[in-house]
Formats: structure tokens, sequence, C-alpha cells
């Protein structure tokens, strides 16, 4: 553990090593994003089956991050970082030796599977490296290499010719090097948490907004990181112009989400969920009636999507806290991201399909019906159910939607992970 609860130059030193880690992880995970989905297009997968791929990834990750913890504790997260490192960079190399669906699928599921365990490794490590005054700047550190890391390895697509094995074989560099930084780190490897079962029921009580949210967010994300690309190509947008329609994406998200998360503190959070939902909502309904000849507008709507689309996780998450125990606060985080991956492995496939019934556009009117339902549940809830006092609120925090062991550095999981008992729930 670090000694200081200030979060000083020796603490940043002290996570150096995993932050660089993250950095070359996460670049080659920006990249592949942009790559499969291209790729898959060139070799004429149709636009279904481009959709189930984006599904299968979703499946492993969930499944990763259901059945990873206990790997862990058998072998450690230095193995467990180390084996999925290496997996996950073959698997991307393959993508250049078969190509078909089926196979392009299992490669995907296995892929999924292998990041889940990554981020749950580093992320461990990250928080064993926490005290309670340095667990927020340390997740806030994280945050901010990873947002730059995923821009970076979106612009990396720049000027790249998808086919052939270099574009797969970049990403695998990434991974690989990846290794090295905790192969050869010093700081000590955590125990890994106790896992609880999910209690879907459990959760719509205390925070019906919350369950619905994660859940429609999942899959609307999930349905623009694998088929964002394929919209992008189809407004001719040049590999450089495709890299920075999700980039901007990302960074309208960046920009966004602690200015909306603070706010939120101040007012009832279901009035800015639901004012950001319509956002995107908004966003979308232009980029499907937006024509090619636009590229700057495109660039820019894709901004304003991502700005609206991507806090609302953090925001959602927030508000269920708001309504549950403060000891309840890491479970109830942990069941919502598995919602919001459950979402997110049937989004890409819907999306997809909408994308064969009305071309391109349908993945925005996808993405923007689903917004604009959400924006509606949130106001009819708004109307039944009253606010949490200001005085009971949980300050918001900007988390990102990776695996559960993120949630151990937010500072807001202090204290226990029991789940909530029937009288214990606010509002109620």
């Amino acid at each position: 553990m670090l000694p200081s609860n200030a979060f000083n130059k020796s603490s940043l030193f002290a996570i150096s090593y995993l932050l660089l880690t993250v950095l070359f992880f996460q670049l080659g995970d920006g990249l592949q994003g942009i790559l499969v989905p291209i790729r898959a297009q060139l070799e004429g997968f149709s636009t279904l089956s481009i959709g189930l791929l984006g599904t299968a990834f979703y499946l492993g990750f969930v499944i990763g991050c259901l059945s990873v913890p206990a790997l862990i504790q058998r072998v450690g997260h230095i193995r467990v970082f180390s084996g999925f490192a290496a997996l996950a960079a073959a698997a991307f190399l393959l993508h250049d030796f078969v190509i078909t669906v089926p196979v392009w699928f299992g490669l995907r599921v296995a892929i999924g599977f292998c990041f889940s365990g990554l981020y749950v490794a580093i992320e461990s490590w990250l928080n064993d490296q926490a005290t309670t005054g340095t667990r927020g700047h340390i997740l806030g550190t994280y945050m901010l290499v990873s947002w730059v890391a995923v821009i970076g390895g979106k612009l990396l697509f720049a000027g790249m010719n998808p086919a052939g094995l270099y574009p797969f074989a970049l990403v695998s560099i990434g991974i690989c090097l990846a290794i090295v930084p905790v192969a050869f780190g010093t700081g000590p490897t955590p125990a890994p948490a106790s896992e609880k079962p999910l209690r879907l029921r459990e959760l719509y009580r205390i925070s019906p907004v919350g369950l619905v949210g994660c859940l429609s967010i999942g899959a609307t994300n999930g349905a623009f990181w694998t088929l964002g690309p394929i919209y992008a190509q189809s407004h001719s947008l040049a590999p450089f112009q495709i890299g920075l329609f999700m980039s901007a994406a990302v960074f309208g998200g960046a920009l966004t989400q602690w200015p909306l998360g603070r706010w939120s503190d101040w007012v009832d959070r279901r009035r800015i969920i639901a004012g950001t939902c319509l956002t995107a909502a908004l966003a979308a309904g232009v980029l499907a009636l937006e024509d090619k000849s636009n590229e700057l507008l495109i660039l820019t709507l894709a901004l304003v999507f991502g700005a609206g689309a991507l806090p609302l996780y953090a925001l959602c998450l927030a508000h269920a806290n708001d309504f549950a125990p403060p000891e309840s606060f890491t479970q109830v985080s942990r069941d919502l991201l598995m919602v919001f991956g459950f979402g997110a492995i049937v989004g890409p496939y819907l999306g997809a399909w909408f994308m064969t019934l009305a071309g391109p556009i349908g993945l925005f009117l996808f993405t923007g019906s689903i917004h604009l339902a959400l924006t509606g549940y949130t106001v009819a809830r708004i109307w039944k159910r009253s606010p949490v006092p200001e005085t009971e609120k949980t300050a918001f925090v900007s988390v990102p939607r990776t695996t559960q062991a993120i949630l151990a550095l937010d500072p807001r999981s202090e204290g226990t992970s029991s789940m909530v008992s029937d009288q214990q729930v606010k509002g109620e």
C-alpha cells in the first residue's frame, strides 16, 4: 500500500508501471475497435455478421467478468495477465489466417474473455496501490490514461490499410508490450475479492432507472462501438476520418462526463439523465438524416453524440447508489456493470438488424430510439418517485465501464459490499 494519503510524485511513480501497461494495452484496444468491423466488411461479411462479431466480443467479456476472479485465485494475477495477453495477441494474428464468420466469431469470444482478464488483473493491481486518500486520484489518473490511449488507438487507424496482416500485428504488438511493465514491476499483487450472485429483482427495486438505464446504455454503446466505423465508411470517409469520427465521440464523452456528473450532484440526477439521453437521441436523429456531403458536420455530430451517450453509465450508477445504503455500493455497482454487459451483448446484433433494414443510418435509428425511450421512462420515474434528499446523495465519480475490479478504486466503495436488505432501501 502507498505510505501516504496524499497523491504526490512518489504515488504516481509507484503506479507508473501499471499506467504504462494500461497505455500499451488500450492503444491496441482502441485500434482493434475500428479495425475488426472495417476488415470484416472488406472481406464481404454481411452487416448482421459484423453485428454478431460485436455480440461475440461482449459475450466473451461478460463470461470473463464472471469467471476470471476464480482463475486469479488459483494461479495469481501475473500469470493471468501474461497468459491472457499472449492468447489475445495470438487471436488477433489468426484473424488474417482464417477468414470465415464462424472462426472470427470464436476469436472474438476468446478476445473478449481475454480482455476481461486483462482488465480485472490490472484494475486489481491499481486498487492494491491505493489508500483512502489516494483512491480517487488514482482512479482519475487511470481514466485520463485510458481516454488518451483509446483516442490514440483509434487515430492509429489513420492512413492504415486494413487489409493484410500488418494492422492485426500492430494490435498484437501493443498487447505484448503491455506484458513487460507487469512482468518486471515490483509492486505487490492483490488478493482477489469474493463475488456475489446477481439479483435483478432487488436491483430493480433499488433503482428502476439505474437498471433499465444500464441495460439500454449497454445496448446502444455496444452497437455504436461495433458498427460506428461501418456507418463512417458508408459516408465515404477515409481511414483517417473514420478514426476521427470514433475519436470525436470518445472526446465528447470525456469533455462532458465530469461537468454533467457534478451538476447532477445538485439536482435530481434523473433530470440530467433524461436531458443527456435526449441530447444523444437528437444527435443520432441528425446523423440518421445527414447526407454524405458534409464531413465536418458528421464529425461534430459524433462529438455531440458521445457527449450525450457516454456519460450515461456513470450517471445511472451514481443515481442507483443514491438509493442504496453505503455498504452495498460495491455489490450494486458490480451488478449494474453486468447488466450493462448483457445489454452490450444484444446491442450490436440489434443495431446490425436495423442497418440491414434501413441501411447504414439504421445504426442511429436504433440508438436514437433507445435513447428516446429511456428519456421517456426516466421522466415517468421522476413523476412516480421522489428524488433522494441532497444530504443523502453520494458524490458523483466518473467510473469506466470495464470490469468489477475497478469499482474498489471508487472512493464511494469504502465499507462492506453486502447486498441491501428489504428494510435498508432508501425511498421505499
